[in-house]
């Protein structure tokens, strides 16, 4: 096979990071800092026709090169490390190391479709790292709520010390919420459009813009399979499996979980169509996803709408 662009893969690490440049499969190591991407960069103007740079997500590591390379205007994809994994058994590469799995991430890239990152404001920036805080004292406190139900005496009042520092400072994560709408008023018109639907409010809101960027720019049957709350086939032959969903962004579906229990209650429509899927026979859990999709489609509609009207000013 022949190949007139090239691809280059990013394997991350927290102090290095190893590229593999194809198809003349040149690799090299980097320092995952300033200079060291700076580096990089300067590297990468010396080649041309570029098609794609990929990186897996690397629990933030890969935060500084991303947001480099899309600030130079470069054409980078970030893929879920499983389907990496997987390309590469497929492909019977059964080694691993950092330049290989530079290689192996560079070749998915040229064999395989995969969408463009788009590059975030830094309003944008400044709400993913709220909600993702937000998520993290969320997460402490659900565990000192755990411990405190076990412990007693002088450890308990230390228990109730760290809650009350977790909720405070969790109750100014969304007021830094409420500020960083307000400074941008094109990120507080799309949060008034999911607001506008019921069981939506702002920090769903936020949570949606920052986990779903790409909300309004796809179609509905990709919104909701990159959520992952589209049914996938399961049949073989004569077989008809069950239908059921898989993979997605496990955190917006959450998000999405918790919306759609007040759209039930006080969403005619939502409430009507629950209720028609249970009357049929599904499962209230299936009728709850079904809800789930049916709201992620309607935002996505909302939002398609508010961009082709911005687009039009």
């Amino acid at each position: 096979m022949t190949y007139t662009t090239r691809f280059v893969g990013i394997d991350i690490s927290k102090s290095t990071f190893d590229i593999c440049l194809l198809p003349e499969n040149r690799t090299k190591t980097f320092a995952n800092t300033r200079s060291g991407i700076a580096s990089f960069l300067g590297w990468l103007a010396g080649y041309e026709d570029i098609e794609h740079l990929l990186v897996e997500p690397t629990g933030g590591y890969e935060r500084s090169i991303v947001e480099a390379l899309l600030a130079a205007g470069l054409p980078v994809a970030k893929v879920n490390a499983k389907y990496i994994r997987q390309f590469a058994r497929a492909s019977g590469q059964l080694s691993k190391t950092d330049r290989i799995d530079a290689f192996v991430i560079a070749d998915y890239g040229r064999r395989m479709e995969t969408r463009l990152l788009e590059p975030l404001s830094a309003r944008q920036s400044e709400l993913s790292d709220l909600v993702l805080r937000y998520r993290q004292l969320s997460h402490m406190i659900v565990q000192e709520k755990n411990r405190r139900e076990k412990q007693v005496d002088k450890t308990l009042g230390w228990i109730e010390e760290t809650l009350d520092f977790l909720v405070e400072q969790r109750r100014k994560v969304i007021k830094a919420m409420e500020t960083c709408l307000a400074a941008d008023t094109d990120l507080q018109a799309q949060a008034n459009v999911l607001m506008s639907l019921k069981g939506i409010g702002m920090r769903t809101a936020c949570f949606l813009l920052a986990g779903l960027p790409e909300l309004g720019r796809l179609e509905k049957g990709q919104i909701a399979k990159l959520v992952g709350v589209a049914p996938l086939n399961r049949d073989s032959g004569l077989m008809r499996g069950r239908r059921t969903i898989a993979g997605g962004r496990q955190q917006v579906r959450d998000v999405l979980y918790v919306a759609a229990l007040p759209a039930i209650r006080f969403d005619p429509d939502m409430k009507a169509f629950y209720q028609r899927l249970k009357q049929n026979g599904k499962p209230g859990k299936v009728a709850l996803v079904a809800v789930m999709r049916k709201m992620i489609v309607r935002a996505n509609a909302r939002m398609r709408q508010y961009h082709a009207a911005v687009l039009d000013t």
